[in-house]
């Protein structure tokens, strides 16, 4: 009776190992992060570098904050680059009043981001691999230079997720 529980153990953890075992390895997740990215008095960009599980794929994840003329920041540029290439942004080439799915903009935010064409969840394909992003909420302020009542970002939340195709 004694060889039969030991048997039954011995199984049960077998079973649980190669399930452990199996979950890691469907995951794929290279980085998963919260930032929540702050103007204060000097904005600067944020960024974290991404390295796929086997180590051959490195990334350059960042929020570029964009500036108008009259000084005030009026979009968040998600960019993921290539070390050769840190300021080549591999989501796409952006355009200035044309609407992008990596630029989040201070319209979006003040109409409601989930109104926004591209809505709060964009997914994004990166050689072989896939960014999340989800947009969680945002601060905005007033007064951009010499106008008074333009809005600009004072505060950018997202959730980040890289990960396998």
């Amino acid at each position: 009776m004694r060889l039969v529980g030991i048997r039954c153990c011995f199984i049960s953890l077998c079973i649980v190992l190669a399930l452990g075992c199996v979950q890691a390895e469907g995951s794929n997740v290279w980085f998963q992060k919260r930032v929540t990215w702050q103007a204060g008095t000097d904005p600067r960009v944020w960024e974290a570098a991404v390295v796929s599980p086997n180590g051959k794929e490195h990334y350059r994840l960042a929020l570029v904050p964009l500036w108008a003329v009259e000084g005030g920041i009026v979009g968040i540029e998600i960019l993921v680059s290539s070390p050769e290439r840190p300021d080549d942004n591999l989501l796409g080439r952006r355009e200035n009043d044309v609407p992008q799915r990596f630029v989040v903009t201070v319209e979006e935010l003040e109409n409601g981001i989930n109104k926004s064409r591209f809505g709060p969840n964009r997914v994004f394909k990166v050689r072989r691999a896939k960014l999340r992003v989800e947009i969680l909420g945002s601060r905005l302020g007033k007064g951009v230079g010499d106008c008074e009542s333009c809005t600009n970002i004072q505060e950018f939340t997202a959730a980040f997720s890289f990960e396998s195709k």
